[in-house]
């Protein structure tokens, strides 16, 4: 590291590339994603398939999209190491009706005016959370403060979907989802258990566990040690916390987990008001991302995907439609690979992409899971998607089961199917209908969403900085 004022060597970096080592290291030592010959380009054209075809039937009457932002700020530029960060998710809602009209008669152009009133359907919960160097709440260090501050913003007024009900919370959607979870730690062998009590692996103090706790306002506490546990510390982001670095990598998981949790917080609020169900098999969702679970919170990819299984099952046992959820993926590796063999692709094509593909041309030098693709993280199969118009997307869909042990049925290659999938015609529909100039392989849904969370470094992080600054320096 340099010391204040002092500069590089702008030629330091010579001796770098020359070095043999580095060469043979790049060239010799190195798997990575090449661009396809013209023979791979072709062999892999030959895997796409005609989509089923489009039509604007099957369009839902609402789309809610939900996108995240954060930023982690320092109190000033002489304690860089004094940190806090800042969580924004937002889900922006679109009356398919109100989008239709959105273009002047008989014109190209849409009108302003209605594009802005488009855009007021639209909300976002932001949550500040302590970084290095911040106690939050008198907690005796970060990890303590950060576990404190969120479960209290997960169980906060803000995010009740009725007012006056704490069980329409956040955190109480998190306990509907635990009640799913199968194995150690599920309320039942088989993940049905109670939706008011979840099992913490381990208490973040002593180590025993796992530990029960209740979907209830009041402070529980570990029966071994006595010290407070909180009900999201199942979702064991607080292991990774650091006292005196940044967090922004646990900030990121947060805000991910957060954007899936509330797509499962409205279609529970739906799925559980009374006669509502078919107005939620009207309703469709985008998700920035592939649909999976990373991290020490992988656990809920499960929970999800058996979640959206029950609803769908039960959906159609009433004659209703299929929940529509589609994962959006904008970056990543199937991304950049799609960039690869755009050229070889002819328009409107679609391929799921299998595990042999997978590992062939995407994840180069990695060796296959001994189970399948995403088995500990994915509840949904990706899909590349090149539209009539020629523009190409990386999209994913819900896995047709229950979880991936389907009886009956070897899922390693069934969610790959694509004929297993009766919601794929009505996805490629919408996604069709939502294709956006704004930005490359945008859906305008998506776009709107992230336009509201987005937290720009200028001016929105020096705002952000000063308020920071202000907020801390009342402490002093």
């Amino acid at each position: 590291m340099p010391y204040e004022g002092e500069f590089a060597d702008k030629a330091s970096h010579f001796d770098i590339v020359k070095n043999p080592e580095v060469a043979a290291f790049l060239n010799e030592q190195c798997d990575f994603i090449k661009p396809p010959s013209e023979a791979e380009g072709k062999a892999i054209a030959a895997r796409f398939v005609v989509p089923p075809p489009l039509d604007e039937s099957l369009l839902p009457r609402r789309v809610i999209a939900t996108d995240g932002s954060l930023l982690e700020t320092s109190w000033d530029e002489q304690l860089p190491s004094t940190r806090i960060g800042y969580v924004k998710v937002g889900s922006v809602l679109i009356d398919m009706q109100d989008f239709q009209g959105l273009r002047v008669r008989g014109g190209r152009m849409v009108d302003p005016f209605k594009v802005a009133a488009l855009e007021r359907n639209k909300d976002a919960l932001t949550f500040p959370l302590p970084s290095a160097n911040v106690r939050f709440m008198g907690k005796d260090n970060v990890r303590d403060g950060f576990r404190a501050a969120v479960d209290a913003h997960l169980a906060s007024e803000k995010t009740w979907l009725v007012p006056g009900n704490p069980r329409t919370s956040l955190r109480s959607t998190l306990f509907v989802l635990a009640s799913r979870r199968q194995g150690r730690y599920a309320g039942q062998p088989m993940g049905t258990g109670d939706p008011t009590k979840l099992r913490i692996h381990k208490c973040p103090d002593c180590g025993q566990g796992p530990v029960e706790v209740a979907d209830i306002p009041e402070q529980q506490y570990c029966p071994h040690c006595g010290s407070e546990v909180y009900p999201t510390d199942c979702l064991r982001l607080w292991e990774e916390v650091s006292d005196y670095q940044s967090n922004e990598a646990v900030f990121r998981r947060f805000m991910l987990i957060v954007e899936h949790l509330l797509v499962a917080h409205y279609i529970r609020f739906a799925y559980e008001l009374e006669g509502s169900l078919s107005s939620l098999s009207e309703l469709a969702f985008f998700v920035d991302g592939p649909l999976a679970i990373h991290g020490t919170a992988a656990w809920l990819h499960g929970s999800l995907m058996a979640y959206l299984h029950a609803i769908n099952t039960r959906l159609e046992e009433r004659g209703y439609g299929r929940l529509l959820v589609i994962g959006l993926q904008k970056s990543g590796a199937v991304v950049d690979h799609v960039r690869l063999i755009d050229r070889f692709i002819p328009n409107n094509r679609l391929f799921a992409i299998d595990d042999d593909y997978r590992y062939t041309y995407i994840r180069a030098g990695k060796d296959p899971s001994g189970n399948t693709f995403g088995y500990e993280t994915y509840y949904g199969q990706d899909f590349i998607y090149k539209t009539p118009s020629g523009r190409v997307f990386v999209f994913a869909l819900p896995y047709p089961f229950a979880s991936k042990h389907p009886e009956g049925v070897d899922f390693k290659t069934a969610k790959a199917d694509i004929s297993r999938y009766p919601e794929l015609s009505r996805a490629l529909t919408l996604i069709h209908h939502f294709e956006s100039d704004l930005y490359e392989n945008a859906v305008i849904p998506v776009a709107l969403a992230h336009r509201y969370t987005a937290i720009s470094l200028e001016p929105g992080g020096r705002v952000l900085n000063l308020l920071t600054n202000r907020a801390l320096e009342q402490k002093v």
